[in-house]
């Protein structure tokens, strides 16, 4: 294996497991939202789904992640559907500060959020 495909381990006697494990269950919290075309409570449905999704890729290696709002349960009886959700780390390497950008068309909502 070339260094280049390294793949870093994590196991339950590595320290980064605590870490990745309590993300999960870390509390998600909004502290901005910016939007354009959308109502209150679409941009509300969305900062939902945003809060969802910040949580699920805190607790991985990722620093950036890309969905469609399809690809969540919920979605369409919230009447999120046909927007992307693009999010990534607002301090690349730190896991607790979060920036997300729902676009469908002339709609976007940009959310930054934090866990604690």
């Amino acid at each position: 294996m070339c260094p280049a495909q390294r793949v870093h381990v994590i196991t339950p006697t590595t320290p980064e497991f605590k870490m990745f494990k309590s993300m999960r269950f870390k509390t998600p919290v909004i502290d901005d939202v910016l939007s354009s075309n959308i109502d209150a409570m679409l941009g509300d449905q969305l900062c939902d789904l945003f809060k969802h999704a910040m949580r699920s890729v805190a607790a991985t290696l990722a620093r950036a992640a890309q969905f469609e709002t399809c690809d969540f349960a919920n979605a369409a009886v919230s009447g999120c559907d046909g927007f992307t959700l693009a999010i990534r780390q607002v301090f690349p390497g730190e896991r607790d500060a979060w920036l997300g950008v729902f676009e469908s068309g002339e709609q976007r909502l940009e959310v930054v959020g934090h866990l604690e």
